[in-house]
């Protein structure tokens, strides 16, 4: 089979296109999430539990902000593993990680809850893998912070939330973001 001009310029231009797309959703609105096959991610320990938990299209009216408390070090899979065997959490209980390199990490899936008091809690909770203790007066490094507020936005955006409506689990200093 040969290749004529024609059908290689087509080739070209369609990869062109392909890449260009590529570059324009990675720089638009839309975080690079890692999905939890890539973190390894175990599999839910109690899944009639989880069950008990499911959203059943429930909408998500706000966002919960939490910080692990644990060293900016920690993994995702660590942290899943102490909330499992040290708190007995069925799975993790943050629906998005964000370690402080800036990366988001898939946590629970969205058609569950995350456990609360109120066993119904319609809030999408974030996690920021931090201890908060930061020597530059800084509540987070830079990287985590703004992809913190690129996260909130997408999920403002997909999950239409409305009047910023964004709970703080502790008086944290995430208070003083401005994510919008």
């Amino acid at each position: 089979m040969i290749i004529t001009p024609v059908i290689f310029r087509r080739f070209l231009k369609l990869f062109a296109c392909l890449v260009l797309f590529q570059a324009c959703a990675e720089n638009g609105h839309t975080p690079h999430i890692i999905p939890r096959d890539a973190w390894n991610a175990r599999k839910p320990v109690y899944p009639q539990r989880m069950e008990s938990i499911h959203r059943h299209n429930t909408p998500f009216t706000g966002i919960c902000i939490h910080y692990s408390g644990f060293s900016c070090d920690m993994s995702p899979r660590l942290l899943q593993n102490y909330q499992i065997l040290r708190l007995g959490y069925p799975d993790i209980n943050y629906h998005y990680i964000i370690d402080k390199r800036g990366h988001i990490y898939q946590g629970r899936d969205t058609v569950f809850f995350c456990e609360t008091r109120n066993k119904m809690d319609p809030y999408l909770h974030l996690c920021c893998i931090s201890d908060m203790k930061f020597p530059t007066g800084s509540w987070l490094p830079d990287k985590q912070k703004n992809s913190l507020k690129k996260l909130i936005q997408y999920l403002y955006d997909v999950h239409n939330i409305h009047d910023n409506n964004i709970f703080f689990y502790d008086s944290s200093g995430y208070e003083d973001l401005d994510f919008m």
